[in-house]
Parts: C-alpha cells; sequence; structure tokens
C-alpha cells in the first residue's frame, strides 16, 4: 500500500506545484479512507508550502489538502453538477490497488467537503464535535454545497445550524452591532434559503455602509461590502441593488425625522395646515429660550458633521450608522411627542398644540428604523424559497404552525417582523426540545 499512497502524494506535489508555481516541498495531504475498496481518490485543497515565505496569512488559515479515498458513485450520484467535476478531462488515471483514478479540486475547502462526503456516506456527524458548526465551517459548507447543487443534503441539519449562528447576531442592537460576520451570515442564510434573516444582514450590512469616492458601497473598517482582502466571501448576486436600495431607504428615514425635528417640533409648523400652529411647550417653562437653545444646538452639530443643510438621501455618503451616532454621542438633542387636543380646545380654530421632550433623538430613530419595511426583488424571493425547500427550512418552518401572519416568504419585512418571525420560531423550538429564545 507504501507505494500507492507515494504515487497519489507525488500527483498531489506536482498538481500543488503547478496551481503556485512554488517548487519548494509541500505538506503531504491528509489520507482520509471512507472506503477501502473506492475505485477514486479525491484531493481537495491546496498544500501548504513548508516554507514560511510562501505563505501568508490567508494560506495560513486555510487547511491543508486532503485526500479521500472513496467510491465514484455514492459520490458523483449526488448532484449532477458534483458528477461533472468529477468526471472532468482533468481527472488522472490512476491504476494501482482497485483505484482507478485520481481528481484534483484545489479550490474547494477540504474540511468543508469533508463534511459532504461523509453525509454522503451516513457517518455524519462523525463525533460531537460535529455536532455544531462555527461560522467559518458553515460558510465554507455553504460555498461547497452551492457550487456543486448540494444544498438539499442538508434537511436533517439546517435547523440545527441556524440555532448555531444565533451567537453571531441576537441581542446585538440594530446600532451597535459587531461587523464582522454580517457578510459571511449573509451568504449562508441565502444558500439555506433563510428569507428572514437574508433581509436581517441586508438592512444591516446597508446601516453600516457609505460611499468611497467612486461611489461604491464601502466602510472604513473594509470589513464590509466585500472589501476585505483577507475574507473571500461569495457575493450573492442581489446582495449589491438591495444593500443599496435599502441604504437609501433607511438613509430617507433618517433624513425625514431630522427635518421633521427641525421643521415641525422646533418651529411649530404643521404640515397640511393652512396656518402654522405654534406647538408650546407642555410644562410651561420658558419655551422660547429651550426652542432656541435645541434648535441652536441641532444645526451646529449637523454643520460640524457637514450635512447641514441636510443634502438628499442618494447624495448621502455617509453611513446611516453614523448619522445615528452623531445624535448618540449629543444625548442633549431630545425628541418630541407632539400632542393636538382639537378644535375649540385653544388657540383659534386649529385647536391647541404642545410638545413634550420624548427621550434623547437617536432613540426615537432607532425605533423608527425598526419599523421601516424592505421588499425583497422577486428575483432574490424567487432563490430563496427554493433554496428554503432545498435545505429543508420550508418544511421546518411549516411543521411549527406560526401562522398566516408570520409566514418565512413574505417578501416584506421590517426589523421588528424578523425579530417577531425568529422569536416564535423560537418558542416553538423551545416546546420540543427547550432551544434558547432568539430575543
Amino acid at each position: 500500500m507504501a507505494p500507492f499512497i507515494d504515487s497519489i502524494r507525488s500527483v498531489a506535489r506536482r498538481c500543488s506545484s503547478q496551481s503556485s508555481g512554488c517548487s519548494h516541498l509541500r505538506v503531504p495531504p491528509t489520507m482520509v479512507t471512507l472506503d477501502a475498496h473506492g475505485d477514486m481518490m479525491l484531493l481537495v485543497g491546496k498544500q501548504k508550502c513548508i516554507h514560511e515565505s510562501c505563505n501568508d496569512e490567508r494560506q495560513n488559515r486555510q487547511p491543508n489538502a486532503i485526500c479521500f479515498r472513496l467510491n465514484s458513485a455514492i459520490i458523483a450520484g449526488a448532484s449532477p453538477a458534483f458528477g461533472l467535476a468529477l468526471y472532468s478531462p482533468s481527472a488522472e488515471t490512476t491504476r494501482h490497488d482497485g483505484v482507478k483514478w485520481t481528481v484534483n479540486l484545489p479550490d474547494d475547502d477540504p474540511q468543508a467537503m469533508q463534511t459532504i462526503i461523509t453525509i454522503l456516506y451516513g457517518h455524519y456527524p462523525v463525533s460531537s464535535f460535529d455536532k455544531h458548526m462555527e461560522i467559518e465551517q458553515l460558510l465554507q459548507l455553504t460555498v461547497v454545497a452551492d457550487k456543486y447543487d448540494l444544498v438539499h443534503l442538508f434537511p436533517k441539519w439546517s435547523a440545527q445550524w441556524l440555532r448555531d449562528m444565533e451567537r453571531y447576531w441576537v441581542d446585538r442592537t440594530f446600532v451597535r452591532q459587531s461587523t464582522e460576520d454580517l457578510e459571511s451570515l449573509l451568504w449562508i442564510f441565502w444558500v439555506l434559503g433563510h428569507e428572514p434573516l437574508y433581509t436581517y444582514m441586508v438592512l444591516q450590512i446597508a446601516f453600516y455602509s457609505e460611499l468611497d469616492a467612486a461611489g461604491k458601497l464601502t466602510d472604513p473598517a473594509e470589513q464590509l461590502c466585500f472589501t476585505n482582502e483577507f475574507r473571500e466571501v461569495p457575493l450573492p448576486p442581489c446582495a449589491p441593488f438591495e444593500i443599496g436600495l435599502a441604504r437609501i431607504e433607511v438613509l430617507k428615514i433618517i433624513r425625514r425625522d431630522i427635518k421633521q425635528t427641525i421643521e415641525e417640533h422646533l418651529h411649530g409648523r404643521q404640515q397640511g395646515q393652512a396656518q402654522s400652529s405654534r406647538c408650546r411647550r407642555a410644562d410651561g417653562e420658558n419655551d422660547a429660550g429651550w426652542r432656541q437653545s435645541v434648535l441652536a444646538s441641532l444645526l451646529e452639530m449637523l454643520r460640524a458633521e457637514g450635512i447641514w443643510p441636510v443634502p438628499p438621501a442618494d447624495r448621502l455618503t455617509a453611513s446611516p450608522r453614523s448619522l445615528v451616532e452623531i445624535f448618540r454621542v449629543n444625548p442633549n438633542i431630545p425628541a418630541f411627542a407632539h400632542h393636538h387636543h382639537g378644535k375649540g380646545e385653544g388657540e383659534g380654530d386649529g385647536g391647541r398644540s404642545s410638545c413634550d421632550a420624548d427621550g434623547p433623538f437617536w432613540a426615537r430613530v432607532e425605533a423608527l428604523l425598526h419599523e421601516a419595511r424592505f421588499a425583497l426583488s422577486a428575483a432574490a424571493a424567487g432563490h430563496l424559497s427554493e433554496q428554503a425547500a432545498k435545505s429543508g427550512l420550508a418544511g421546518y418552518f411549516a411543521s411549527k404552525d406560526l401562522g398566516v401572519h408570520l409566514r418565512p416568504d413574505k417578501g416584506c419585512w421590517s426589523l421588528k417582523d424578523i425579530l417577531a418571525f425568529q422569536a416564535a420560531v423560537s418558542r416553538a423550538a423551545a416546546d420540543k426540545d427547550q432551544q434558547p429564545r432568539w430575543i
């Protein structure tokens, strides 16, 4: 058997050397035998160079290649796309110990492929460590599954994998959420077909995105919008359009509320009335001085940030998050609850109006953002519905009897709706297996 293994490793070294252009020795691939009588060797991933100068940060994080011995009929029958890859012209003929050929898949993640293969052989999970997924594991698994159309293998585990992702987004507020994993989650939910959480990630990324000088979506930390060179996260085809559209819609909400605060609450002008009705301070304190002070602070803050006069939403280069943070660090800017007490109760024919300070302005904007609704494109909604059927999520949600108003394929969502949907799913799961609540 040793000469055969040496020949396989020789093939691996040659393939790796040809693909990288490096002539140094390579770390041998790990040999995994799924079938001792298998007719194919499947070499997945790239072999790392033993010379440190050849490995960058990205290469050091990637797993070394794995070589699987297996039965080609079991693997190739998983999907037409997978079969085409395994029977491609690039396969090398290998006549030794019952193995007929060797297939090299250098661009695929070997650990993700190992999970796919163990599922096909009925051995998954191999150990207790396989019962739960880290985000990077699930990202790579969904990349391979999408590439070879293998999502239909996941119905038994997809719901559990979603619960494993809870810690990467649950209980993180819309404004202060860490952005490190948003794009990975966007892709994962796209492939598994989870429409509510895909929409949630679109809104989150839109909230943190700004425009660079070329008008492209980016962010200063280069963690978002697929600009981080060390995180090769695939991009759902509909995502750029939807993120850009969601960003503009969120900016419109913030911009409208800024203008409303200035025009209606601070000045007392009421839209739609023939005559302006002065809005008085409800507690009877110094009305003019209070309004002048708040208005001066607000305009000074906006000028300092370069957003006064407030430009149209599609011309704002700042991220929605940065605008909300401006108000968060200036808690002396209040929101207002406007009260109109009706005709005949006060001043003239228009009735009496009064205003109360109603918490900080940023808190009201944040509340408005939770109510804002975003509609997915027809292409995205259709794809997510198909993927949900493949991954088993559609059947899983149907089994929970969530009700018509909590359908997982509504196509139009607010943050409030999404969190309500996840809470309902969590409650239904807790009734059966005591899973923790989403919120």
